[in-house]
């Protein structure tokens, strides 16, 4: 019996040793704060994470993890801060981010400090101060909102000659429907009285003249490409690289580009092939750009791992809310001039491709009346036709559609063409998402949910714009109801929230806060009963979103197996005020094992 027991003991010691010795050894170990997994349906914390070759190698308690450590592994004490999985950002626009990133930031107040048009002309001012660029040179600002000055208007070639007669000087609306510029733009792009609007677009003029204001409208935009700097590859890789680590210093680790034009996929390929993509970039090209072969290349492509992948294209059935370009079902709360024939125009983000890949291709619109004109609406910038001849060619080769529909009118539109196409057989397995859903009623929400369809919110709207939402747009009953988050999970429809830079900025944690709060600039509490936990709003940004865009198999949860995409937060948004989220700071943002962005402050 003796001996029996003496060699199970011997047994066991050497087998015992063997396995130890197999037990592959970690990178890194974090332990010592909230490490939160972001599984299930309530926050679920573990002591300790670690880290192999990119890849989540265990998350359990701290003496559990401290075995897969050895001389070589690197230990983090994460000091009582929070550890949670890398932002995946389900909606935003990264190229014209990268190259906003790069020009004169004129954000309105809260969003920015630019309150008036003399708040404009400081900041032009000082970076030709600090830049001191060559005469003739071209300077750009990007974000200036008209209806956020307290003048009300745009800014114009008078304003900015006041800035400058020797640079010519182009601004980006924050809409991106609008620029405006000074004199000597004009000039040198050859713009003047006889100039005639273009087709789908307008020249403003002055007062009882043809001369030129400096504001062009839609398809007036292009008439000044011509003087846009046109970057070389170099230059246009250090400027995406530069926006992309911004991106990450707003702890993400996975980007979307919403609108990708053709030039700019070339680059994002290049960068890609050259790995000078510091985080993951996921592309949806612009559907007017996208050709029969390009559809089977992304169905082809559709389970890539790589640092640029394509999961689908993008469609924009309307425009702005607070451009008056969304398609509403009911008249704006307060009318703007104009008539039943409208301009028909999408996202005019493209005029930002120049600035990052000297992209110029663009397409004309046309005019399209809106025939039950009993109060101004809106327009949509797609016929329903159109969308349903592109869910049948998505839908036939496996391509996910995200669709961009601001107004509850638009949303009707595309509802109308996915009953005609997809009928009772719903394909939930494309995970068909609704850009922004921001005005979305009731019954649609109920459609989302029973369609497997996806709903990405834009609550930063609350509190950028919520309070002209509730004055000048859309009215009390209808402001209290935008961007309807809490409904849509009742309902049992799966949500994301975004920024959409580079019309706001591109952090997630002020994304969540709006979310959570729903308070505008104003400090008003906007739709309370449509308010969710920061925990649901953090699944938004996390697990929901990488499911967005079929990559919750590798992204989203802090789970063996996954990619070691994680972020830490000086605070647990999880606990303590609610109204302090978006203070919350980025520690560290890691990107598969490797620190991409530490705080320095």
């Amino acid at each position: 019996m003796r001996k029996l027991i003496l060699l199970v003991s011997v047994c066991t010691l050497v087998f015992g040793c063997q396995k130890e010795q197999d037990q592959e050894k970690a990178d890194t170990i974090y332990f010592g704060g909230d490490i939160v997994t972001m599984e299930g349906e309530s926050p679920e914390y573990v002591e300790a994470l670690a880290v192999k070759n990119g890849k989540i190698l265990f998350v359990g308690p701290e003496n559990e993890a401290m075995g897969f450590s050895s001389d070589s592994t690197h230990l983090v004490d994460i000091k009582n801060n929070t550890l949670i999985p890398g932002f995946y950002d389900p909606h935003s626009h990264v190229v014209f981010q990268s190259a906003k990133f790069g020009c004169v930031n004129l954000d309105p107040y809260p969003i920015g400090d630019i309150r008036t048009i003399p708040d404009i002309q400081r900041k032009l001012r000082e970076h030709i101060d600090q830049k001191k660029p060559k005469t003739g040179t071209t300077i750009i600002g990007w974000g200036y909102d008209d209806t956020g000055l307290e003048e009300m208007r745009h800014p114009n070639r008078d304003d900015l000659d006041a800035v400058s007669t020797e640079h010519a000087i182009v601004l980006m609306h924050i809409s991106s429907h609008l620029i405006t510029c000074n004199s000597k733009a004009l000039e040198l792009a050859g713009i003047s009285a006889d100039t005639k609007d273009p087709n789908g677009g307008k020249i403003q003029r002055r007062p009882g003249s043809d001369e030129p204001l400096g504001v062009m409208e839609e398809q007036a935009m292009f008439l000044l490409m011509k003087i846009l700097p046109i970057p070389t590859m170099d230059e246009a890789i250090n400027l995406m690289k530069q926006g992309l680590l911004n991106y990450a210093a707003e702890g993400i680790t996975t980007c979307q580009d919403g609108n990708t034009m053709p030039d700019a996929m070339k680059l994002l390929q290049v960068m890609e092939a050259q790995n000078k993509l510091p985080i993951d970039v996921i592309s949806y090209p612009m559907y007017k750009f996208t050709t029969d072969s390009l559809l089977s290349e992304i169905a082809k492509d559709f389970n890539a791992t790589d640092r640029l992948i394509t999961k689908g294209i993008k469609l924009t059935v309307d425009g702005a809310i607070q451009g008056y370009t969304a398609y509403l079902s009911e008249p704006y709360f307060v009318q703007p001039e104009g008539s039943s024939e409208v301009e028909k125009a999408g996202c005019m983000n493209e005029f930002g491709g120049q600035l990052v890949t000297g992209e110029t291709s663009h397409t004309e619109t046309e005019k399209v009346a809106i025939k039950d004109f009993e109060g101004y609406r809106g327009y949509p910038s797609m016929t329903q036709e159109e969308i349903e001849g592109w869910i049948r060619k998505a839908d036939e080769k496996g391509v996910q559609l995200i669709v961009h529909c601001n107004g509850d009118a638009a949303v009707d539109v595309l509802i109308g063409a996915l009953n005609n196409v997809r009928g009772k057989t719903p394909r939930p397995d494309l995970r068909t998402t609704i850009i922004h859903s921001q005005t979305i009623r009731d019954e649609q929400m109920d459609y989302a949910a029973e369609n497997g369809i996806i709903l990405s919110f834009f609550p930063i709207h609350i509190e950028f714009w919520g309070d002209r939402h509730e004055s000048l747009f859309l009215g009390k009953e209808r402001a209290e109801r935008i961007n309807p988050a809490n409904t849509a999970l009742r309902k049992g429809a799966k949500i994301t929230l975004h920024h959409d830079a580079p019309i706001a900025h591109c952090g997630m944690l002020p994304v969540i806060s709006a979310a959570v709060n729903r308070l505008t600039s104003g400090g008003k509490l906007l739709g309370a009963d449509e308010r969710i936990t920061p925990y649901q709003a953090l699944c938004a940004v996390t697990r929901d979103a990488a499911y967005q865009s079929f990559e919750d198999d590798r992204k989203g949860t802090l789970t063996k197996g996954k990619l070691a995409d994680l972020v830490i937060l000086d605070e647990n948004p999880l606990k303590g005020d609610p109204k302090k989220i978006k203070n919350i700071k980025v520690l560290e943002t890691i990107k598969e094992g490797v620190s991409i962005y530490k705080n320095k402050e």
